[in-house]
């Protein structure tokens, strides 16, 4: 392989180049494609850094089509330290593995070219490696223009320290970006951690081992990272849902890194199926309007691989709510319909002391599941009606398909009245978007016998085992409406906490 800080840039060949005449304690691998747009902000933050000086950054231009290769050939002249080389073919992942064969430093970083970092950034994570002879070097992140929370961030907030595995910080094992990180060079050749090629989520196939294997992982509570999310859909992040490819890509991953179990001991394994849970969770809810027939029972029979031997308890603990465990439960089960078509095969919803469950035919295994994780039914509107006030608003029943959840009988309960009142289940609401799920519902308060009062509005799930009733909020400006006049009464809905009220000039008399 060949490298130049002059306008000439050689394809990558089986080469080593002239060694650093300098002495560096870093390198900065760097793949450039078609992001002139942003690589001068990227550069100028490479430079700014502390320890520039002592930093070797190793610039690859991975086919780049627009002025990113002029942009990176004057940055590589102007500083003796930068290298620009040639890697035209594949993806990413081939790129860092060209760079990372060039580094003869002990420690290294990845950036991405669109991205930038505090000045101090390198070397808070170089010192704290240097300092606590770690493998691993992770610090915070931030996402701009569009702040974001991720899980791992809870790992920090305490100082500096140092974890001997990274199952005594479990949610860091989210942190599968290779942006935020130091490694050392050695830890990684010697562990055969590389990245993936021609695939995307390459930062994971090196990100995730190293955290497993590691036995000494420095944890930097600083800025070390600010991620631009570009949201033009230039970005695999942008589209990630989008294209059938990038499915198969993450099933690599999953699969890849499941295959590391034998290596781990159980606190890292259980740690591992964790990730392999959340991150998957996404892709299997979404392939069935994705993949086409015959390629989604591929993806059904590799995933059920995967995740076999995983318990529902903790896939219920790793998964967001009940529609995105329904997917687990189709590869526990065996049941690509329940996978593939799962109006076909959840028959509804049931009543159980103070909860409800989708209605499966399975064993007990499967309540984790099955359990509904939440109700969301919210108020959107009072209108007055003869000798009451007719209250509209949506519902919707985590993991519920849309054809069970249209059939599902409601009441609504004004708490403390008495009272209950029929509501009409209107199917689904026009505009709703795609992938989501709800029904409108009407109810008509018959306000007879009104006295003054207050009453949290609960909403009854009617199923044939027990009625389970959940609190109701207020829809967005909802309770900003003033109030109606229904029979001579003065009626509105406010929001009280995440609670709706309805509040009224009088109070239901009990019957």
């Amino acid at each position: 392989m060949t490298a130049t800080g002059s306008h000439h840039m050689p394809h990558a060949t089986a080469n080593a180049p002239t060694a650093p005449t300098a002495p560096y304690d870093v390198t900065v691998v760097v793949p450039v494609l078609n992001v002139e747009k942003y690589l001068r902000e990227c550069l100028g933050s490479l430079a700014a850094q502390t320890m520039f000086e002592r930093t070797r950054v190793v610039l690859v231009d991975n086919g780049s089509a627009d002025r990113s290769v002029e942009i990176a050939q004057g940055f590589a002249a102007r500083y003796p330290n930068v290298d620009l080389i040639s890697w035209p073919r594949g993806r990413a992942g081939g790129a860092r593995n060209a760079g990372m064969d060039l580094a003869d430093t002990r420690h290294i970083a990845f950036w991405d070219a669109d991205d930038v970092a505090p000045a101090g950034a390198l070397e808070l994570l170089w010192s704290e490696l240097v300092k606590t002879g770690a493998t691993v070097a992770v610090g915070r992140a931030e996402r701009f223009p569009q702040a974001a929370s991720w899980a791992w961030q809870k790992s920090f907030g305490t100082g500096n320290k140092v974890v001997t595995n990274v199952a005594d910080v479990p949610d860091l094992i989210h942190s599968a970006a290779c942006w935020n990180k130091m490694f050392d060079l050695e830890f990684l050749r010697s562990c055969s951690i590389r990245f993936a090629e021609d695939v995307h989520f390459e930062d994971a196939f090196v990100a995730l081992p190293a955290l497993l294997f590691s036995r000494r992982i420095a944890l930097v509570d600083a800025l070390v990272y600010e991620y631009r999310m570009r949201g033009d859909g230039t970005s695999v992040t942008d589209t990630q849902w989008q294209h059938p490819q990038n499915y198969w890509d993450h099933l690599l991953l999953v699969e890849q890194l499941a295959a590391l179990r034998p290596q781990l001991s159980p606190y890292h394994q259980e740690t591992l199926d964790r990730w392999l849970v959340a991150a998957m969770q996404g892709f299997l809810l979404r392939a069935p309007r994705v993949l086409d027939e015959e390629a989604l029972r591929v993806y059904f029979e590799r995933s059920r691989a995967v995740y076999r031997g995983i318990t529902p308890e903790q896939l219920a603990r790793a998964t967001h709510n009940t529609r995105h465990r329904l997917p687990y439960l189709a590869l526990c089960a065996g049941d690509f319909e329940l996978f593939a078509r799962p109006e076909n095969a959840v028959r509804g919803v049931f009543g159980r002391q103070s909860d409800l469950y989708l209605e499966y035919g399975a064993g007990a295994w499967s309540l984790p599941l099955t359990k509904v994780s939440g109700v969301l039914a919210r108020v959107e509107r009072l209108t007055p009606v003869p000798g009451g006030v007719e209250v509209r608003g949506t519902v919707d029943i985590s993991g519920l398909p849309q054809a069970r959840l249209d059939s599902v009988a409601l009441k609504l309960w004004p708490e403390r009245s008495g009272r209950t009142f029929d509501a009409h289940n209107l199917g689904r609401p026009e505009g709703l978007a795609a992938g989501h799920t709800a029904v409108a519902f009407s109810a008509v308060v018959d306000l007879d016998g009104v006295r003054e009062g207050e009453f949290p509005l609960r909403l009854v799930v009617c199923t044939e085992g027990r009625d389970v009733s959940r609190p109701c909020t207020v829809a967005a400006g909802a309770d900003r409406d003033g109030p109606v006049t229904a029979g001579g009464r003065q009626v509105r809905v406010r929001a009280e906490g995440q609670h709706a009220v309805l509040a009224a000039a009088g109070a239901f008399a009990a019957v």
